[in-house]
C-alpha cells in the first residue's frame, strides 16, 4: 500500500560484485525505482558494473556523487571503516540510506548516525537480510502466533569449513574492516535470533575470538575482491571465529558461535527453546517445530514456501514501500540496529579484556 507516486533515485557508493549481482539487481526490479549512479575509487571498476547493468552516471568520489545526483536513497556498500563518514555525508545530502552491515564499528558511531538521521528526518537502515529468508519468516509466523510460549534461550550459529572471503583485500585488513568473521556473517546471524527472540536488550555480554587458520593463509574462500595468494605478503589480523554468550533484560539468553573457517562441517542455523515448544530454523527450506501434543512428544516438518525473490530483494521491497508509506512494510529499525551493534561492540570488548562486560 502506497501514499505517494514518487520514483525513488538510487546511487551506490562502492562497486565490488555484491552490488552488482545483488544490490543494483534488487532495487531495478521495482517499478518506482531508478538507479542513477555508481560510485567507487576504482573508477573503471565503477564504469564496467554501470555499463553492465545500464547506470548512466559513474563517480571516482562519494561527495561528488551526492552533490550532484542528490540520490533519494544511496546504497554504502564499501569497507566497513568507510560506513560511518559515507552514511553520514548522505544523510547530509537530504539521502535516506540502506548501510551494508555492519552498520559501524563502535555502538557510539551507531549512535551518532542514527541520532544525525532522526535530526533530519530520514531513514537509516541495515542490510541484515537473512530475516526475509522463506524460513525465517515461516518461523516468524510461529513465533507472532504463541506457538513457543516464553522464548528463554536461543543458539544461533554460522560456521563455515573453508570460508575466509577476500584473503588479503580489506576483508582481512582490521584498519578497513574493523573485525573479521564477526563482523561479516556475524552479524547476519545475530539478527536472526534477535529477530525470532523479538529484539530483548542485552544486559551482560561474555565473548572470545580465535584467528587460527587465517594467519597461516588456510580456510580461504573463493570470493572476494584483489584476493592474495597465501605467502605473498597478504595481511590477516583480523577474527576467523568468535563466541559468545549473552544475558538480556527479560531473563532469556543467546548462545552465539560464528566461523570463516574450522575443522568441521559447514552450519547455519538458529535453534529456538520455548517454554510450549521449540524449533530448528536452518538456511533454506529447512524448519522442524518440536511440542508436545495429547502428552505425546511430537516433531513437525514445516512446508516452507520455496524462494521466488530470495531474502535481500525482500528487504529492499520493504525499504522502497516503508518510504513510500506502507505500514506494513518491515524494516531493520533503528532500535534494532543499535541493539546489534551494541552486543558486537561488547563481544570485541569482552573478548580484548577477558572479562564479561555488563552493558547499561
Amino acid at each position: 500500500m502506497s501514499t505517494t507516486n514518487k520514483t525513488w533515485r538510487v546511487a551506490f557508493i562502492g562497486a565490488g560484485s555484491i552490488v552488482q549481482r545483488g544490490h543494483i539487481p534488487a532495487f531495478q526490479r521495482l517499478p518506482n525505482v531508478e538507479t542513477v549512479a555508481v560510485c567507487d575509487v576504482n573508477q573503471e571498476r565503477a564504469r564496467q558494473v554501470a555499463e553492465s547493468t545500464g547506470i548512466g552516471q559513474v563517480f571516482s568520489d562519494y561527495q561528488e556523487m551526492l552533490a550532484q545526483v542528490q540520490p533519494d536513497i544511496t546504497v554504502v556498500a564499501t569497507p566497513n571503516v568507510f560506513h560511518k563518514p559515507m552514511a553520514l555525508a548522505a544523510l547530509e545530502a537530504g539521502s535516506h540510506v540502506l548501510c551494508e552491515k555492519p552498520l559501524a564499528l563502535t555502538y557510539a558511531d551507531a549512535r551518532e548516525m542514527m541520532d544525525r538521521a532522526a535530526e533530519k528526518g530520514l531513514v537509516l537502515t541495515v542490510g541484515t537480510h537473512f530475516r526475509w529468508s522463506a524460513p525465517m519468516q515461516a518461523c516468524k509466523a510461529h513465533v507472532d502466533a504463541g506457538f513457543f510460549g516464553e522464548i528463554y534461550a536461543v543458539r544461533t550459529l554460522w560456521q563455515r569449513r573453508a570460508g575466509i572471503p577476500g584473503y588479503g583485500s580489506w576483508f582481512t585488513n582490521k584498519d578497513l574492516a574493523g573485525g573479521g568473521c564477526l563482523l561479516d556473517i556475524g552479524v547476519h546471524a545475530l539478527d536472526r535470533a534477535l529477530y525470532l527472540m523479538g529484539y530483548p536488550q542485552p544486559v551482560t555480554v561474555s565473548g572470545t575470538l580465535f584467528a587460527k587458520f587465517g594467519p597461516r593463509g588456510q580456510g580461504l574462500g573463493g570470493w572476494g575482491s584483489d584476493i592474495f595468494q597465501p605467502g605473498a605478503g597478504a595481511r590477516f589480523d583480523v577474527d576467523d571465529m568468535a563466541w559468545a554468550f549473552v544475558r538480556f533484560d527479560n531473563g532469556s539468553v543467546l548462545q552465539f558461535q560464528v566461523a570463516w573457517a574450522s575443522h568441521y562441517p559447514e552450519q547455519f542455523f538458529t535453534e529456538l527453546f520455548g517454554t510450549e515448544g521449540g524449533a530448528y530454523v536452518g538456511n533454506r527450506d529447512d524448519v522442524e517445530l518440536y511440542t508436545t501434543l495429547n502428552g505425546q512428544q511430537v516433531q513437525i516438518q514445516v512446508q516452507v514456501p520455496q524462494e521466488s525473490l530470495g531474502s535481500y530483494p525482500r528487504l529492499v521491497e520493504n525499504l522502497v514501500r516503508h518510504l513510500d508509506g506502507d505500514p506494513t512494510a518491515e524494516i531493520v529499525t533503528p532500535q534494532q540496529a543499535l541493539t546489534s551493534v551494541k552486543i558486537v561492540d561488547a563481544i570485541y570488548r569482552s573478548a580484548e579484556s577477558g572479562q564479561e562486560v555488563t552493558l547499561r
